[in-house]
């Protein structure tokens, strides 16, 4: 399939519906496998979290997404990447996962992530170069090398 061009924008409080909606959709299942407590103030205070950084993921103008990096000079890291379900598995987050790395090796810096140990997004990032460096009861911590 075709990779359709996204365009981003800087997420603003008045994205805070779409963000609890979308973290609802494809965070709220693996947090509960995960045995993490999860309700509304949780999820909203991980959508607060360097929201700074937040950027809505658009295709056509429609919100599909999320991506949240902070980029230092020594290295990228993706605090979260969340793309719809009705758009999951068509490429998307690996076609900006791939860009994020193509930014990354120019810079030669390496990008850090973390991903719930029952998220199937893991055999992604590892698809994509990432290996896991460090471990909590909950998450793998994963790096480009």
């Amino acid at each position: 399939m075709k990779q359709q061009a996204l365009t981003y924008k800087k997420a603003s409080e008045e994205d805070t519906e779409f963000l609890l909606w979308l973290r609802q959709e494809t965070m709220v299942e693996h947090l509960n496998s995960a045995g993490m407590e999860v309700d509304e103030k949780k999820l909203l205070s991980r959508i607060k979290h360097q929201f700074e950084h937040a950027k809505i993921i658009l295709l056509q103008d429609q919100k599909i997404g999320l991506l949240k990096l902070v980029e230092t000079n020594t290295e990228i890291e993706i605090l979260q990447i969340q793309i719809a379900p009705n758009h999951q598995n068509k490429g998307i987050g690996k076609g900006i996962i791939q860009s994020i790395i193509q930014e990354a090796t120019t810079k030669k810096i390496p990008i850090k992530l973390s991903v719930l140990k029952v998220n199937k997004a893991q055999t992604l990032y590892q698809n994509l170069g990432f290996a896991i460096y460090d471990e909590n009861k909950y998450s793998y911590f994963m790096k480009t090398s």
